[in-house]
């Protein structure tokens, strides 16, 4: 099984993809830490996300192909994030899941995780860059009828349970 997961920077993909990782025993491949990691010893990847910038989609298609290359069941978390980057990276999900949250909520959750990169106004340019560049990635999953949208304003615990009624709905399933 394949299932992404997408929202905004604070959103919450990172911990609810760890907690479908463990419910559904699946490789949790995300691709913010990746790039994050990455930037540890590239200058380029580095300045592109100190200043709330996407990287391009060349990089990171070539960095997340890598560890995506011989799973066949994954969780892919934050990734793609642009058309561009769904056109190169080519992979068909069975379900993805996009986690609602608002603008007001991003910025207090980010603020609290006290990280370098998140000022408010960074905060607030990577939520408009998100809307940008994702918002087609969503619609072009909704078109194709593999799109969950999911309330992700609650605490981390009612998401999940939500999640997992949708994960236990979508198994039942034909």
């Amino acid at each position: 099984m394949k299932i992404i997961i997408l929202g905004p920077t604070g959103s919450g993909k990172g911990t609810q993809a760890e907690f479908i990782s463990k419910f559904l025993k699946l490789k949790h491949i995300e691709a913010g830490a990746i790039l994050r990691k990455k930037a540890e010893k590239n200058k380029f990847i580095k300045s592109s996300l100190d200043a709330g910038k996407i990287v391009p989609t060349n990089i990171v298609v070539n960095i997340i192909k890598k560890e995506v290359k011989t799973k066949k069941n994954l969780i892919l978390d934050g990734f793609p994030r642009t058309m561009s980057q769904l056109k190169k990276f080519n992979i068909k999900p069975d379900l993805v899941l996009y986690l609602n949250v608002s603008k007001s909520h991003l910025i207090n959750r980010l603020l609290l995780r006290k990280r370098e990169d998140d000022t408010k106004e960074n905060i607030e340019k990577r939520y408009y860059l998100f809307l940008k560049k994702s918002l087609p990635v969503i619609n072009y999953y909704k078109k194709k009828k593999l799109l969950v949208r999911i309330n992700g304003n609650p605490s981390i615990d009612r998401v999940s349970k939500n999640i997992k009624k949708i994960l236990i709905k979508y198994q039942q399933q034909p």
